[in-house]
């Protein structure tokens, strides 16, 4: 069986965007109600895992950059390469969490009762990544210190979510073996004892020179994009765990055709041979318009469909 669900932040529609401007008093109120539409979207359009759209989040970092102690709020910073901008942490003390900044931060009680829910939350090394670290003496202190972080944030909703998954940019680019080792286990102590099935999400490069590291990551599946990392790059390999392919290009306006993925997905299923597998978007739908990310969903419900009655 074929799993199916998105990534990370969705975009806000024209109505929100004029609302976030104007600093508007019913925006709390909008953003529920929009949020609830699209978790609509999401279960109409037979994802197997729903995740909150994270409208209200301005960036990936922002509920912990203002919620977190020992953190400063530091400038809008570009996200990447991409044409969209971040509020930078800015490390001053040892950091803390009450570890209810993801339950405050989450729509909990927006989902349906049936809804298998899935949560996103950067990597820890992608948080250190994209902070300006002026307190801890060296990077996996920094590290270790964010995965503790992560840890008691999980811990405190792990009974509402059946999908945790780390979306690891930063980690992509890694390709020493000693800082991939050294997240890897800052990882093994965020996920020892969760009991919830988990997913390393490498988003934005190409990872066909260390995917066998990654492997060794004490997730239960590993996701590649696959508009940043070619297939035709691997030899045939045996997998240790699901795969999580991004397929559906979340960058690009550009829509797919539903016979071009399944086909790709039997090649990366050829070559692969994962023990589960499941198709997503490369990257958070954010960097396009909404009506776009709504057809993208489209086009995954009939790639959905399309697959059973091939029995793919």
């Amino acid at each position: 069986m074929i799993n199916y669900w998105i990534a990370g932040i969705y975009p806000r529609n024209a109505k929100l965007i004029e609302s976030t401007r104007l600093y508007d008093k019913t925006l709390k109120e909008q953003f529920k109600k929009e949020k609830s539409r699209l978790l609509k979207i999401q279960s109409d359009n037979k994802l197997d895992f729903i995740s909150d759209p994270l409208i209200d989040w301005d960036d990936n970092l922002r509920p912990f950059t203002n919620s977190l102690r020992g953190i400063e709020r530091g400038p809008l910073t570009r996200y990447y390469e991409n044409n969209t901008f971040y509020r930078q942490p800015i490390i001053k003390s040892k950091i803390g969490t009450s570890g209810n900044i993801l339950k405050n931060s989450i729509c909990f009680d927006l989902f349906n009762k049936k809804s298998k829910v899935k949560i996103d939350i950067l990597d820890p090394f992608t948080f250190y990544d994209l902070s300006a670290n002026e307190f801890y003496k060296s990077e996996e202190e920094a590290v270790n210190a964010f995965a503790g972080i992560i840890k008691k944030e999980l811990i405190s909703i792990k009974n509402n979510v059946k999908l945790i998954q780390f979306n690891a940019p930063s980690l992509a680019r890694v390709v020493e073996r000693d800082r991939l080792n050294m997240v890897k286990k800052a990882i093994e102590n965020i996920v020892r004892g969760i009991d919830t099935k988990t997913c390393l999400n490498l988003w934005g490069s190409d990872i066909s020179n260390t995917f066998e590291e990654f492997q060794e990551f004490p997730t239960d599946i590993i996701g590649i994009d696959f508009t940043s990392t070619r297939v035709d790059r691997f030899d045939k390999i045996k997998m240790k765990k699901g795969l999580a392919c991004g397929l559906i290009d979340a960058k690009n306006t550009k829509m797919e055709k539903s016979a071009d993925v399944i086909r790709e997905l039997r090649n990366i299923k050829n070559v692969f041979n994962p023990e589960s597998i499941s198709i997503t978007s490369s990257w958070d739908f954010e960097f396009i318009p909404e009506s776009f990310a709504d057809r993208k969903l489209q086009i995954m419900k009939q790639i959905k469909e399309k697959s059973k009655m091939m029995k793919l």
